[in-house]
């Protein structure tokens, strides 16, 4: 993995940054006080990368605010989306590779510029062995994130791709941030599924032929919520 605090740029002030960590208030004033000593807070902006495959982790993280999300990349070029980490969390990969002192098995990418604390991975070794507050952090995070990815399996092993784009397409419009029209290419859309652009580009001209969208350049248009919503049900586009 790469030198987060070397490829990130400083950000301050470190205690702001610090009381935004969700086991912050439960933390004993030790490792509150550990945390201001040891840990640095960084910047990493969209479209780096924060976990390679293959790498190793040297830094432990928790995102303070933006998002990374978790991929892995298969051998014919095709990505598939595992998870997304935002703030308040920190990656489960991260957090196994340091435990198990073995190599990153998939990406982990910047979405959208993130703000974490880091610290060194033998630090989080000792933390995590010292301090409940942290313990219990990690496994609710893990508890989660394994939920999320058999979700994933299930989806992927049983669930149709049409079904599966229309209701990726539906959450991102029903997002707060949407307001009817959403900033994504077939590309991206394909590499969150799992599958090829081609694909999605069939599937989503079946979707405006169906009313339920309209495709512009690098956009998508809502024109049919409720038709979107059932063809996530159904998958009645072939």
């Amino acid at each position: 993995m790469p030198n987060p605090v070397a490829g990130g740029r400083t950000a301050a002030p470190k205690h702001e940054v610090l009381a935004k960590l969700p086991f912050i208030d439960e933390a004993s004033p030790e490792l509150r006080h550990a945390l201001t000593e040891a840990a640095a807070v960084v910047r990493l902006r969209a479209g780096e990368y924060f976990l390679r495959e293959g790498d190793s982790c040297a830094h432990f993280a928790v995102v303070a605010s933006g998002k990374m999300r978790v991929f892995k990349l298969g051998e014919n070029g095709h990505e598939i989306t595992l998870y997304h980490v935002g703030a308040g969390e920190a990656c489960p990969l991260n957090v196994s590779c340091i435990l198990s002192d073995s190599p990153v098995p998939a990406m982990a990418c910047v979405e959208e510029d993130v703000e974490a604390v880091v610290v060194p991975a033998a630090t989080f070794r000792s933390w995590i062995a010292e301090h409940e507050s942290l313990r219990t952090f990690v496994f609710r995070m893990l508890a989660g994130r394994l939920t999320e990815v058999m979700s994933l399996v299930e989806e992927v092993a049983f669930r149709r791709m049409d079904q599966r784009l229309a209701s990726r397409l539906a959450e991102l419009f029903e997002s707060e941030a949407a307001g009817g029209a959403i900033e994504t290419t077939h590309a991206e859309l394909a590499a969150n599924l799992g599958t090829a652009r081609e694909v999605v580009s069939r599937l989503l001209k079946e979707f405006e032929r169906l009313g339920a969208i309209q495709l512009q350049r690098g956009r998508i248009v809502l024109r049919n919520l409720a038709e979107l919503r059932s063809l996530g049900a159904d998958g009645t586009a072939t």
